[in-house]
């Protein structure tokens, strides 16, 4: 499998499904993967369902347990050089989503979590939103025209 076999695999309403934020690009709430992903990282707009399971701490303040921006951007710089380079950092990566073969979608996205999880010490649990944002973003922008805008040549 390539990179865009990938993408043509990947169906975008199961990466709705791993990230409902992505809800907000498809009716207008939001612009680019940018800002759906900002519901995911600390500091970041709440969706409207999470105000009613805000968490408190011991004194009564809200909690932001999400993680930090700076996984949101390694998710996006790691997953831009994945697809739209031939870095043979990710051998591994693909052999694994190759062996994954008639498997859909939320496992190749649960696959590719775990292994950036691996990478930066963390759950891949925790990347799954920003990976299927990722994913919808460069499905909806196009491979071609998403590397040209973010590889200089």
């Amino acid at each position: 499998m390539n990179s865009l076999d990938l993408l043509a695999h990947l169906n975008p309403e199961d990466l709705v499904y791993e990230a409902t934020a992505l809800f907000a690009w498809k009716i207008g709430a939001a612009k680019d993967m940018d800002q759906v992903a900002a519901f995911f990282y600390k500091g970041g707009p709440s969706l409207p369902q999470a105000s009613s399971r805000r968490l408190h701490d011991a004194i009564g303040f809200i909690t932001d347990d999400r993680p930090e921006k700076k996984y949101w951007t390694l998710v996006k710089e790691e997953l831009t050089k994945f697809l739209c380079t031939n870095d043979k950092k990710y051998k591994v990566l693909w052999t694994r989503i190759n062996a994954l073969e008639g498997k859909g979608t939320n496992a190749i996205v649960l696959l590719i979590s775990g292994y950036l999880g691996e990478q930066f010490g963390l759950e891949g649990s925790i990347l799954a939103g920003f990976v299927a944002v990722f994913f919808y973003g460069v499905i909806k922008i196009g491979k071609e025209a998403y590397c040209q805008l973010t590889i200089p040549e």
